[in-house]
């Protein structure tokens, strides 16, 4: 029906005349969407149709109606619903039981003075009032005045509210603490919004009327405006919960006479028995607080249940796991990636609450909020703070603070302020303050937290998590476990013209972006695929406000249901516009970085990406927003633009190595676009358009011919395309992390630095120091690291702030110990006959062993260029102190000082540079693989999208093939992928599909590379081509001769060639992975204290079967269980010992193999014993 003939309209509705009248004034209110029956409708909905009846009955009466009669018909017969308004009285139809009017109403419901009754009987139920009143623009300001406030009431008008603050309304509300009734929960949630407003041009203000010895039941909700008399009231017995404005039998007069109301509410606001809701007050009233449950609460007073806990879902109990397994192990710290949708801030929220207080750090202050919310609903019962901009709650149980304000105010935190540290996305502009805040604070645990898989973009936050991945689930394998919706993705050749504009910091100048992307072509070729490859529910990303502005009035024009969101004057309401998109009245929502990040609309279908994107984080956000699982939704269909610079590379990259392991070259995309290969699973799709293969090839095809990864100029060439594509140049972590040797910058360069200035990717400020210190890097690069202690102290200097002040060496040695303590890694690689225990060991002895080690070989002291000494590091050549200008530190006294300086403005830059160069050494030395035997290359299986894959550093192996390769394996032939990092993909003759995930669980069992295990192969070229073999120890038991023999715990040790130190050693169960060996250690007679209560029952069934009890936190699915279950197929050894009680020795029983297990922490294996 044309809209000309329409009487009146909302944004749900309109009403028309109707087409066949029962009487000659009856109209018809229609849905604008299709909807069979009032039940069907939104709550947003149902107010817009309830507006307009109650419009056209006015209408009606005002024509001289003496009554009204409102009528329902549903879909049965018309199809869709139809709400029939007339004045004469046919025989009464059916109407839905529930919110809706009887059939007669009384002709206005006025009462005397203007007044009318809301008694949730004529369907006008209070809730809807207010819903009505808090999306009119012009009723700016607001007083609530209400006894109890419970979380269902500020579940149904807490959006509301937020979207009446954005835009500018003023917002008073004055409840009580009589009886301690109002939620504290909801009282957060006030709390939450009052500090939300701060920046806004709204506001709200809180306060809470507080005597215990006066009752306070007054309810009433005032609206009205600052600009005109238009206003609207309601005082009556509505409380703000559920049952109050909505479900209950409650009565309110509604009247547009509020200004005697207001001047009441004024007085009342000015009682000095009022307190001002805070952070301390509400902290005091939790204490007090009565929850219903178990509680006698006073007669007439509301209650409500307990809010349920969020379930956990099973991806983030797996991260959980591997969170608490790694700290097991002694980690702490470590990174967790997971794609977008999979709850990784949901995560953080439930490992976070075993502990104490706890730090959330990240860049933008939207993702702190949205993290605080969610937070909110896991830790309910915390005090949750801001620390930021205005808002500073440093006291609170979990502050959110924004790195910027935290880095300038670190003075005003205790070192170990915090048990457990967030940092969320870290963000590679503010790099340096997130280390000094990571260095600055000492937790129990950090926890860093990313959505993107990129080895290459990850290696900063990795660095800073001690290269410590703990658990990764990209988007691929999300997809494959069916946590994310498959995706459909078409890259198009942007008819815009990129040629020519700025590109600064990774990003096009915007006035002049603008200028190419806001044009009438641009846009139509935007419309003419959006019109043929999209769905129903679109988000499209713009580039800037006047860009989504521009997009929403050229598809509006077009007559698409559209709108634009953003931060600036003119956007429409945020969450009435993802409302509307999820109902479907909307199709299309325009917004510039609004919804990157903490936006979940389930029910979008399609993606436009209608931006350049600078980064593969924000590029994979923008994908993740449409891949979350809805009903009715089968996959997302993504739309892209490719333009004609280099940057736009990045698309293929980051959707190569989604499903790739490791970064993507510009050889992989050449070879992935020509072949259209992407190793996508099922229901995923990748299309580029002819012309944006062509484009994405000439831009890939810009490589140095010849060149290796070893070389400096394929290194330099790797960090011109990755500054071409991000927001400034790599890190020497990142550019190893791709595959590439930092060190071949020495020869040619001097150093990484140098290469980088050769380049012109370094800042002013890192040339500056460059040029001015460039012997200390060069220096620095040449020392060598043949174990970690020299990268300890000098990360123990660094994190003190000390490196270019010099400290005492009793708190260097101690800060040391605490950065080795933090990585059993570290703690292994320290672990010798100088320091059999280096967590244990006293501050004297560890502070000797300190100097004696890392110490003296930096300063070149004591013979340390000459000896070397057995568990420690092999130096450098050197002299003594007086050697100064070849050593980069020296003692003075009790302290250990540098030999260079640096002036206070270089400070800072050099500080970064330093700690640059530490943290990819550090990580090259932690992450490097052991050496295997002569002609062979070790290489590690590790699991990717759902898979077994190997893992190499051709850093350190070269000659590793690159490419499709052929190789045998089992006597078979096969043809393998291989990439810079990983061998991911091989195929044998005549099969289809990847059969590497079957050869390497044929070998080591299902969980092949699951986190955990430590399985690995042989890499070997012979006469006849590469020759993969799995790395398996002997069968044979080499200590076969000890069996019956016994011992003393800390004699055990030595049978394996290892030394004893109590904190490994003292345990019944020790993992030897080095030895591909396991020891149990078993007191067949127990203590009576350990006895009591006790599930372990270990003994004898014959002499050749044992059934062992495992520790209560093991179990088969744990990284210990499975180490134990899945021993054979891993070729790892279970060495038995056994002792009659605690004060006899050990008796040695040989290898065991598990027969079968039963049981959950803890579990109970049955062994086979034998000798081999």
């Amino acid at each position: 029906m044309p809209q000309s003939e329409w009487l009146a309209r909302n944004a749900s509705a309109f009403a028309v005349a109707a087409p066949q009248p029962a009487s000659e004034d009856e109209v018809v209110v229609l849905p604008r969407r299709e909807i069979s029956s009032w039940l069907d409708a939104l709550p947003e909905e149902r107010d817009d149709l309830w507006e307009l009846v109650r419009a056209m009955r006015d209408r009606l009466v005002a024509q001289g109606s003496p009554s009204v009669h409102v009528s329902f018909q549903d879909g049965i017969n018309t199809g869709h619903l139809e709400i029939h308004i007339k004045s004469a009285q046919p025989a009464a139809s059916t109407v839905p039981s529930t919110e809706l009017p009887p059939t007669e109403l009384p002709p206005s419901g006025l009462l005397p003075s203007g007044l009318h009754l809301i008694d949730a009987q004529d369907g006008r139920n209070l809730r809807l009032e207010l819903i009505r009143c808090l999306r009119d623009d012009s009723l700016n300001r607001i007083d609530l005045l209400v006894s109890f406030i419970m979380k269902s009431g500020m579940g149904i008008i807490g959006e509301r509210l937020e979207s009446a603050i954005e835009r500018g309304a003023q917002i008073r509300v004055l409840t009580t603490d009589y009886l301690c009734v109002t939620d504290a929960d909801a009282l957060a949630q006030l709390l939450d919004m009052s500090e939300d407003a701060a920046p806004l041009e709204g506001n709200m203000d809180v306060r809470l009327f507080s005597d215990p010895r006066t009752s306070f039941h007054p309810k009433a909700y005032l609206f009205h405006s600052s600009e005109s008399d238009h206003a609207q009231g309601f005082v009556g017995s509505n409380n703000l919960s559920r049952s109050g404005i909505e479900t209950g039998v409650e009565w309110s007069l509604g009247t547009r006479e509020v200004q005697p109301l207001v001047i009441a509410f004024d007085q009342l606001w000015a009682d000095k028995r009022n307190q001002p809701l805070s952070h301390e007050f509400l902290r005091t009233y939790r204490t007090k607080w009565r929850p219903t449950a178990g509680q006698v609460v006073p007669v007439g007073v509301e209650t409500e249940a307990p809010t349920l806990t969020p379930q956990i879902r099973p991806i983030q109990a797996e991260a959980l796991a591997a969170l608490e397994e790694s700290r097991g192990e002694g980690f702490g710290a470590g990174m967790v990636v997971m794609a977008t949708g999979l709850g990784k801030t949901w995560l953080g929220a439930f490992d976070s609450a075993a502990f104490g207080r706890t730090l959330f750090v990240a860049h933008r202050e939207e993702i702190l909020r949205q993290s605080r919310d969610v937070f909110r609903q896991v830790r309910p019962d915390a005090e949750l703070g801001l620390y930021m901009g205005a808002e500073k709650q440093p006291e609170a149980d979990v502050v959110f603070a924004s790195v910027q304000t935290l880095v300038r105010r670190l003075d005003e935190f205790a070192a170990d302020e915090f048990d457990y540290i967030v940092v969320d996305e870290f963000h590679h502009a503010a790099a340096s303050s997130y280390r000094k805040v990571i260095d600055y604070f000492e937790p129990r645990f950090l926890l860093g937290l990313t959505a993107t898989p990129e080895r290459t973009d990850g290696a900063d936050l990795l660095a800073l998590c001690g290269d410590n991945l703990i658990f990764e689930c990209g988007l691929i394998e999300g997809i494959e476990r069916s946590e994310l919706v498959p995706f459909r993705y078409w890259g198009i050749k942007d008819v815009a013209d990129y040629e020519g504009i700025p590109w600064r910091n990774g990003r096009f100048e915007p006035a002049q972006l603008a200028t190419r992307i806001e044009t009438q072509q641009r846009a139509q070729q935007a419309f003419d695929e959006w019109e043929s490859l999209c769905g129903e529910r679109t988000l499209g990303f713009c580039s800037a406000v006047t860009h989504a502005d521009f997009m929403t009035q050229f598809f509006s024009e077009r007559g698409v249901k559209c709108a634009a969101v953003h931060s600036k004057p003119g956007s429409s309401d945020r969450r009435d516009a993802l409302a509307d998109l999820r109902s479907g009245k909307l199709q299309v929502v325009f917004s510039v970085d609004m919804f990157n990040e903490g936006v979940d609309v389930p029910e979008v279908d399609s993606v436009l990406m209608l931006r350049p994107t600078e980064s593969p984080v924000v590029f994979l956000q923008q994908l993740g927003r449409g891949l979350r699982l809805s009903e009715g939704k089968d996959h997302l269909r993504v739309v892209d633009f490719v333009g004609n610079h280099r940057s736009f590379l990045l698309h293929p990259r980051v959707l190569l190595e989604m499903g790739e392991a490791g970064d993507a070259s510009n050889e992989m995309i050449l070879q992935t676009l020509r072949s259209g290969e992407w190793d996508l699973p099922p229901g995923c799709s990748i299309t580029f358009d002819v012309e944006s293969i062509d484009l994405l090839t000439m831009l890939a095809d810009r490589k140095v011919a010849g060149t290796s990864l070893r070389t400096s100029a394929a290194l330099e060439q790797f960090c011109a395309e990755y500054a071409a594509e991000h927001e400034g140049r790599p890190t020497a972590g990142q550019a190893a992390a791709a595959g590439y040797n930092p060190a071949t910058a020495k020869k040619q360069h001097g150093a990484w630095f140098g290469l980088l200035e050769h380049a012109g990717l370094l800042e002013d400020a890192e040339s500056q120091v460059w040029e001015k210190y460039r012997s200390v890097f060069e220096r620095l690069e040449k020392e060598s690291f043949t174990k970690s202690y020299k990268l300890v102290a000098l990360k123990a200097l660094l994190t003190t702030g000390n490196l270019r002040t010099g400290m005492s060496v009793d708190a260097l040695a101690e800060r040391s110990q605490r950065i080795v303590a933090g990585d059993p890694r570290l703690v292994a690689d320290t672990t010798g006959k100088a320091m059999p225990s280096p967590v244990g060991a006293t501050p004297q002895a560890w502070s000797k062993f300190w100097r004696k080690w890392p110490l003296d070989h930096l300063a070149r002291v004591g013979g340390a260029g000459g000896n070397s000494h057995a568990g420690g590091e092999d130096s450098a050549t050197g002299a003594s102190a007086s050697a100064g200008a070849r050593t980069l530190f020296r003692y003075s006294g009790d302290d250990f000082v540098p030999t260079f300086d640096v002036a206070t403005e270089d400070g800072d830059a050099f500080d970064a540079m330093v700690a640059e160069i530490v943290d990819w050494r550090l990580a090259d030395y932690l992450l490097r693989p052991k050496a295997a035997e002569s002609g062979s290359v070790r290489c590690r299986v590790s699991h990717s999208s759902g898979s077994p894959i190997l893992r190499y550093d051709r850093t350190l192996n070269p000659e590793l093939p690159l490419g499709e390769v052929p190789f045998s394996a089992n006597g078979e032939e096969y043809t393998g992928r291989f990439v810079k990092l990983a061998l991911n993909v091989a195929t044998k003759p005549e099969a289809e599909g990847n059969a590497l995930p079957e050869l390497l669980r044929g070998w080591f069992g299902p969980d092949a590379g699951h986190p955990g295990t430590r399985h690995s192969v042989l890499l070997t070229e012979g006469p006849e081509g590469w020759v993969i073999t799995p790395d398996l120890p002997s069968r044979t038991n080499p200590l076969t001769q000890f069996v019956g023999q016994r011992f003393k715990r800390k004699d055990i040790p030595g049978l394996f060639g290892l030394e004893f130190n109590v904190g490994n050693w003292n345990s019944g169960h020790v993992s030897l992975p080095g030895e591909h060996a396991v020891v149990l250690f078993v007191t067949l007679t127990k203590s009576d204290q350990m006895a009591l209560g006790s599930h372990y029952e270990d003994h004898f069934e014959a002499p050749d079967l044992f059934v062992w009890s495992s520790q209560s936190s093991v179990g088969p699915a744990s990284t210990k269980g499975r180490e134990i279950l899945n021993a054979e197929s891993q070729g790892t050894r279970i060495h038995l010992f056994t002792r009659p009680t605690r004060t006899d020795p050990f008796e040695y029983r040989g290898t065991v193999l598990p027969i079968d297990h039963t049981g959950e922490k803890p579990m109970s294996v049955r062994f086979q014993l034998g000798d081999s």
